[in-house]
């Protein structure tokens, strides 16, 4: 069989930025003459973005426990060339976690070994416009490390921004040196099919600010580019980037990767703790439905939502009977209808090891041990 420029899209986006959501739309469309795949690279042990596109129109493969800066597990490696292989569709489309450097993902896509075998297309970076104005998302390196990195950035969850979210990300976007090949706005996940097939130089050309608004109000910008990407950008938050593209991390990739604590913490439910840098994943796979009912489940959201230190809570489980997709970072909550499922996995993202038991107690009390 011949394995020869297979199209390669990698979509990165902070957490909740809804990368989940826009590939899920994206499958939606693939055209009947194609075959697409979806490679998940996630950090936890326990796959959860997988199973959200689980029934799509592609092949789905999930590589967890992955490294917050690099691709050095050779999972990843092996689960890209078992696609390849295995599938040989026409288009693969790679979701990195989501608080990730997707650099080196690039860069091994476009090395010596894939050659000939791929060919690298743009990559697409979503943000959520709110996070533009929080100082904690705009200290973290991987945030504009994404952006650095991507040919087409996109303002996820357009329907919630007003015109001052609108302009921060307009002004924000107009800075950024080389600019990009595409700046648009996406409603509930849409995207423009054409985009996937620009080049990854194409950051470099003429770049026309697709400004994808489909709103009936005007946007009066001239993006003029007479600027110094000096990165101050006026926004009202308060940040120590200078954005001169070394970001104070040289990934050098001489590091250990994160151990792994496994417990069984109920007959059928397996605990999974990971930490790297200042990120701690803690996962539960249950081998049956794991259950709780609507007010549990809320009560749990405030308190995660309370600390300090909590990105995101994700995964899928039985509310009131019904298994249920939920996505809860700080700002969103997205809880959708999930396929038919025997079995639950979901996982908590939070930055501080001070809470770490805390997390586990609210979780194992709400969802482990409350029955």
């Amino acid at each position: 069989m011949l394995y020869q420029k297979i199209k390669v899209n990698v979509i990165t986006g902070f957490l909740g930025s809804g990368k989940t959501t826009l590939i899920k739309k994206l499958l939606e469309h693939v055209p009947s003459d194609e075959s697409w795949a979806v490679l998940v690279n996630e950090f936890g042990e326990v796959g959860i973005d997988g199973t959200f596109l689980e029934g799509s129109n592609a092949t789905i493969k999930q590589v967890p426990g992955g490294c917050l800066c690099c691709v050095s597990s050779a999972a990843f490696g092996v689960g890209l060339n078992e696609l390849i292989k295995q599938v040989n569709p026409s288009r693969i489309i790679i979701e990195p976690t989501g608080i990730g450097h997707p650099q080196q993902i690039v860069e091994q896509l476009k090395g010596p070994y894939y050659k000939g075998v791929l060919d690298v297309c743009a990559s697409v970076c979503l943000v959520d416009v709110r996070n533009l104005s929080d100082p904690r998302y705009l200290g973290h390196p991987a945030f504009f490390d994404q952006i650095d990195h991507a040919d087409i950035l996109i303002a996820s969850k357009a329907d919630v921004y007003d015109e001052q979210d609108e302009q921060r990300f307009l002004d924000f976007a107009k800075q950024l040196q080389p600019g990009k090949a595409v700046v648009a706005f996406s409603f509930e996940g849409e995207f423009n099919l054409e985009w996937l097939n620009m080049g990854g130089d194409t950051q470099n050309s003429s770049h026309d600010h697709d400004h994808d608004h489909d709103h009936d109000h005007d946007h009066d910008h001239d993006h003029d580019h007479d600027h110094d990407h000096d990165h101050d950008h006026d926004h009202d938050h308060d940040h120590d980037h200078d954005h001169d593209h070394d970001h104070d991390h040289d990934h050098d990739h001489d590091h250990d990767h994160a151990e792994v604590i496994v417990t069984r913490t109920r007959t059928d439910v397996m605990r999974y703790e990971k930490q790297e840098s200042n990120l701690i994943s803690v996962g539960w796979l249950g081998q049956t439905v794991i259950a709780t009912n609507d007010e549990r489940f809320n009560q749990l959201v405030t308190s995660l939502r309370s600390l300090q230190s909590f990105w995101r809570f994700k995964g899928v489980l039985a509310v009131d009977g019904k298994m249920m997709s939920v996505n809860l970072t700080v700002t969103d909550i997205t809880i959708s209808p999930s396929i038919a499922s025997l079995t639950s996995r979901f996982e908590c993202l939070f930055s501080e090891n001070s809470d770490r038991t805390k997390v586990i107690d609210l979780v194992e009390k709400t969802l482990i041990t409350s029955d």
